[in-house]
């Protein structure tokens, strides 16, 4: 194990630093290896390494050990692990670059601490999640992520295509999850880019890549949960996201539907503005706001990746983000007729003293909402 892994298991300061960048992608390392291991041609089928047992709950909860004041992040999984059962492992947060360097990071050393040990070796189980999307940061919009060697490319290129989908297939092989989600939050380049037949970046192009990706990736693990991730709002315009994306996928290659929500930056008052019907408490979201989902993909489990509300007094306070659990899980799920399969809170701990989202503030003292996460 190198220096830098074990000093981000034992030393607390050190988890304190960095718990901003493991929320979103724990921390970069440069790439040593752009280009992930070639599939053998020989390739056997794989048997995903996770069998858990669904709860009497009826559905998996999971979460993103972001570890309080003063506790390691093997303390933070450590107690994630207690309420949970799976956690999210994403190419940032082993350290790699990017898609292209994520599957051999996973068949490493780091890919061994965070799934074999803090995962796995906790009881629970890793949902490996790709993404293909990055933010110009001139401009601000949605951008292609690509290595350093492939400048330029586009959502058609061929070789940018070849290179996802054998990272994909690669990460398969390397940790053999049971739940792979080969995208997150694409309908926000659905809602940018569109489907235009002249665009090379048009999101017909991410569609088919998807199916062909899905369709090898069962040939080599059939028992394995493969989607992506769609997200329920497009938080930056306050507003819900377009469902007929949907429509655009065949049903039979989505294992599972799977969403991000945050519901509470739908149609919310701001200072300088004051929008109509704002989300601005649990009881204000509408029954079928899930349930709309169905009539897009019926018959279908339904997940979530992320779902989150925050503790904060504009939305309710803790107590507004305790019900928001209550409410997820019963009033807008379950008597809707949706078969919840997982259900995935941000973060177990607040990032800092500014953020809200979390189930235990930074200092360690326990919010309302964690009472009703423990007894779900």
């Amino acid at each position: 194990m190198t220096s830098l892994l074990k000093m981000l298991l034992k030393n607390s300061s050190l988890t304190r630093s960095i718990r901003v960048l493991l929320a979103v992608a724990v921390f970069s390392l440069p790439c040593t290896h752009c280009s992930p291991p070639e599939q053998p041609d020989n390739a056997t089928a794989v048997t995903p390494a996770d069998s858990p047992q669904i709860p009497d709950r009826g559905f998996y909860k999971g979460i993103l050990p972001i570890p309080g004041d003063g506790q390691t992040i093997d303390g933070a999984y450590k107690q994630a692990a207690l309420h949970a059962e799976w956690a999210p492992v994403w190419a940032g947060g082993i350290g790699s670059s990017g898609f292209w360097d994520f599957a051999g990071d996973l068949a490493g050393e780091s890919g061994t601490l965070f799934v074999e040990q803090l995962v796995r070796g906790n009881r629970m189980f890793p949902i490996i999640n790709f993404s293909f999307i990055d933010k110009d940061p001139e401009t601000g919009l949605l951008a292609l992520k690509v290595p350093e060697n492939m400048p330029g490319a586009t959502l058609s290129d061929p070789a940018w295509r070849a290179l996802y989908k054998q990272a994909v297939l690669d990460a398969l092989t390397a940790v053999r999850p049971l739940y792979l989600s080969i995208g997150n939050e694409v309908n926000r380049w659905y809602e940018q880019y569109g489907i235009q037949e002249s665009d090379p970046d048009g999101f017909q192009h991410f569609v088919s890549l998807y199916e062909e990706i899905y369709g090898a990736a069962k040939q080599l693990s059939p028992e394995t949960n493969i989607f992506c991730v769609f997200s329920r709002e497009i938080v930056d315009e306050l507003r819900e996201a377009d469902l007929n994306v949907l429509n655009l996928f065949d049903p039979a290659t989505l294992d599972i539907i799977v969403f991000t929500s945050y519901p509470h930056s739908v149609r919310k008052v701001t200072d300088d503005d004051s929008l109509t019907n704002p989300f601005n408490s649990p009881d204000a979201i509408p029954d079928d706001y899930y349930a709309k989902i169905l009539g897009h993909v019926p018959d279908k489990l339904i997940g979530f990746s992320e779902i989150g509300w925050p503790s904060t007094d504009f939305y309710g306070g803790e107590q507004g983000q305790a019900a928001f659990i209550s409410e997820v899980t019963g009033r807008l799920s379950v008597s809707q007729g949706i078969d919840l399969h997982l259900f995935g809170w941000p973060w177990l701990h607040d990032l800092d003293e500014t953020d809200d989202m979390g189930l235990i503030k930074s200092d360690g003292t326990e919010k309302a909402a964690y009472t009703v996460w423990k007894n779900l």
